[in-house]
């Protein structure tokens, strides 16, 4: 297995303790059953897995039963008849129930969730549920104090997308400016960084993985990733807005001609409760709405929103390869660099974690506003600590970041209006030219290895 440690160790103290129940959730594809069934396998528990179908209560009822060899069938009226069944069969064993959340869309399913709750309760001391499923909302409720199942899940894993680091792991052999790239197109989801063939080389891979019309990414954007809420409408107009920036309510409110003030608001809700968007504000102004911004959470879904989905007609028209070199190939590097400010603070990110960052409080950017002078300006990674902050600005370069460039940078952070900062810093791809004695100078081979 490719990365998940953390999440595998997790599963591990889970199977090893007291705790009868485990959630486990994400988007479709980010590798929820491939970490549940590899740790299960690793651990040599015996288990049992079954996968919700989208039909009705009575048809996975059925399915359950047959999977798991529970005979006779009929007089099982409910999934507690059912563990309640199995408890006698084996009492040492681990039951998966994924995709869950299927389970509540046939007719007469309305207390499943009691009926779980039930079963978890009188789960012996041997027997360990494991609940997973893609549909991140309706996961989300069963964490909400009004649910039967609330309290009865520990862990709680959210698996998000690989960081940029895990990411890499799929190609190792690629170097740091490529692993960049990749990451900054493909993002972090296990099943499609599996997809690829880094030897290629990145066109190859962005014509035959995202741009042809039956391709392993865009084929999950545009036909997995969405089922959740594909019946609300607008979903698509949104993304291609927010694409590949960030946008604040107002510029996405406005963008929306003729609709109501609650349409935005409500889609950006449910997209935000998803994982799929995340609203930011700079680090120094949490509060202030006005600044507050929009922005597409994985690196895929970007690319796909700023390069495929509104030019689909032309795709058809030119073919995938003539496409990547009229609409994408200029501006490829542009829409890296924008990506690589969100790798630097996932590197920060991975140092504050391993404790390397002691008394660091925050990581974000950095914004600032000089009515007297009208200059106003944002920094590209900030950290904040109770005694200020830690600037730093960052640059996806081809070359050495030279001494003019590096010093005209510094001077930015040196201009910021009533500000000093703890501590200044440039953060470059391909490296330095020389040293600077007053900034601290990370560059992307630092960022890949954080052993140093």
């Amino acid at each position: 297995m490719v990365g998940r440690e953390k999440e595998k160790g997790k599963l591990l103290r889970f199977l090893a303790g007291k705790d009868k129940a485990c959630l486990v959730y994400g988007l479709r594809r980010i590798g929820k059953s491939y970490l549940i069934q590899n740790t299960l396998s690793a651990s040599g528990r015996r288990f049992l897995y079954f996968e919700c179908v989208e039909a009705s209560m009575d048809t996975n009822l059925r399915l359950f039963c047959s999977s798991f060899g529970i005979r006779p069938m009929l007089p099982y009226a409910t999934f507690l008849d059912a563990f309640i069944e199995l408890r006698r069969m084996a009492r040492d064993i681990v039951v998966v129930i994924d995709e869950y959340q299927n389970l509540s869309r046939g007719d007469g399913d309305a207390d499943i969730d009691s009926l779980m709750q039930a079963a978890i309760d009188q789960a012996p001391a041997g027997m360990k549920i494991i609940i997973c499923g893609s549909y991140v909302t309706a996961m989300k409720k069963l964490l909400e104090e009004e649910n039967p199942l609330f309290g009865r899940f520990s862990p709680i894993i959210h698996l998000d997308a690989m960081d940029y680091l895990d990411s890499a792991l799929f190609y190792p052999s690629l170097d740091t400016r490529e692993k960049i790239s990749f990451y900054s197109v493909f993002g972090g989801s296990p099943y499609i960084n599996d997809s690829l063939s880094p030897e290629e080389g990145l066109r190859a891979n962005v014509v035959n993985a995202i741009i042809e019309q039956d391709s392993v990414a865009r084929n999950y954007i545009e036909n997995q990733l969405f089922k959740e809420i594909r019946k609300l409408d607008g979903i698509n107009d949104i993304l291609s807005i927010i694409a590949n920036g960030k946008k604040s309510y107002s510029d996405i409110q406005s963008r929306l001609a003729g609709r109501s003030s609650s349409y935005a608001a409500d889609r950006l809700a449910v997209l935000e409760n998803m994982g799929v968007i995340r609203k930011t504000a700079p680090i120094n102004d949490p509060r202030n709405k006005k600044k507050a911004r929009y922005e597409i959470a994985d690196n895929l879904i970007r690319f796909y929103f700023a390069y495929i989905f509104p030019n689909k007609s032309a795709i058809q028209v030119l073919g995938a390869e003539a496409f990547f070199d009229s609409y994408i190939r200029k501006s490829l590097d542009t829409f890296v660099s924008y990506r690589f400010e969100g790798i630097a603070k996932e590197y920060f990110s991975r140092l504050a974690r391993n404790g390397r960052l002691p008394g660091i409080m925050d990581i974000g950017v950095y914004y600032y506003d000089d009515p007297s002078t009208k200059r106003s300006g944002e920094f590209d990674a900030a950290l904040r600590f109770e005694d200020g902050y830690d600037i730093f600005e960052v640059k996806f370069l081809k070359d050495r970041m030279e001494k003019s460039l590096m010093e005209e940078e510094i001077a930015k952070i040196k201009a910021i209006p009533s500000f000093t900062a703890r501590n200044m810093g440039l953060i470059a791809s391909s490296g330095f030219a020389c040293q600077l004695d007053d900034a601290i100078l990370i560059n992307g081979e630092d960022i890949y290895d954080l052993t140093c």
